[in-house]
């Protein structure tokens, strides 16, 4: 979690729960914020893409765009936390590759890494500060925008995420070309992965000192005793862990998921009955709400409106209980 001694400048937090959480702090309710909360599921999103005839790459660049999208979940819901609107795609686009992203498909690289001289290409000192200043800019005019309304999360994907991107192309469900071209160059590949972790150490911090107070790990439901053991404050968890078993191997560190996105296609009484029982098996305490993916495009607000409100109240309801009498 970020340091909050560089936040000098920023407008006085007004709502520290998440960071409270994420700390392991006592908090009076869970906090919650949902991945992918600025997204196409939101009519005011699609109002202001088209109305500046912006594709995905343009809004993640534009800073003020950026900004705008990443306030806008927070005007429409009583969330915990924003989440910059960015994409993990940025650091390849800053080692010199194109990527496109085309509606019904997803992001595509035209030349992906097919071959061990396919690396030689890419920009070997990567000036951060002028490939990606967009997005510091967008995180300090956020951090500025939201008045202190609730913390700013930055995120990057993990380096072996994104040389599958580089090298398949696209968004596979296998990753056999990636696979294979780490068994078939592995030396290649390591030197590969190396670069690409030292870049997003270097982008982590340029985030923090430009106004992220939060970077969270997810996924990876297969390492969480490990994860817990090297220095994270939260793991996220997806909807096919248990809460139970997740307490067990990782008691050290908050806990963030896991509701299963297809659950917010289900009528406003399930909603509430999966949350009150997610929230029976986390606990409200060391736990941040969330889903244990993305938002979908068609999924309805009103839906997620059903989620933050059980989440806040049950939560509050679950700590009242708890409370001994005076």
């Amino acid at each position: 979690m970020a340091n909050c001694e560089v936040e000098n400048g920023f407008p006085e937090l007004k709502n520290d729960l998440i960071l409270r959480a994420a700390r392991g702090e006592v908090t009076e309710r869970a906090p919650i914020w949902v991945m992918r909360q600025a997204g196409r599921y939101l009519p005011e999103f699609l109002k202001l893409k088209a109305e500046n005839d912006a594709d995905f790459f343009k809004m993640v660049q534009t800073p003020e765009l950026a900004c705008e999208l990443t306030l806008q979940p927070i005007r429409r819901f009583p969330l915990d936390a924003a989440i910059i609107f960015s994409d993990i795609l940025v650091i390849p686009q800053a080692l010199g590759m194109t990527v496109q992203m085309i509606p019904g498909k997803g992001p595509v690289f035209p030349e992906p890494l097919r071959e061990p001289s396919d690396i030689e290409k890419l920009i070997q000192e990567v000036d951060l500060k002028k490939t990606l200043g967009y997005v510091f800019q967008a995180i300090t005019l956020t951090r500025n925008k939201l008045e202190g309304k609730v913390p700013l999360i930055g995120f990057t994907g993990a380096p072996w995420t994104l040389m599958c991107y580089m090298i398949e192309g696209e968004s596979s469900k296998t990753f056999n070309k990636a696979r294979k071209f780490l068994n078939q160059h592995l030396e290649v590949s390591s030197k590969l992965l190396q670069q690409m972790t030292d870049l997003i150490v270097d982008y982590l911090v340029l985030q923090v000192r430009a106004g992220a107070q939060t970077i969270f790990a997810k996924g990876a439901h297969y390492a969480i005793k490990d994860l817990s053991q090297i220095g994270y404050d939260v793991i996220s968890l997806d909807w096919t862990m248990s809460a139970k078993d997740a307490r067990i191997v990782a008691p050290t560190v908050t806990l963030q998921g896991n509701l299963d996105p297809a659950c917010l296609y289900s009528s406003h009484e399930d909603i509430v009955h999966a949350v009150k029982d997610m929230l029976r098996k986390f606990g409200t305490q060391r736990y941040i709400a969330n889903l244990g993916h993305g938002m979908h495009p068609d999924h309805e607000p009103e839906k997620l409106a059903t989620f933050i409100d059980t989440v806040h109240n049950y939560s509050e309801t679950l700590n009242e209980r708890k409370m001994p009498c005076s």
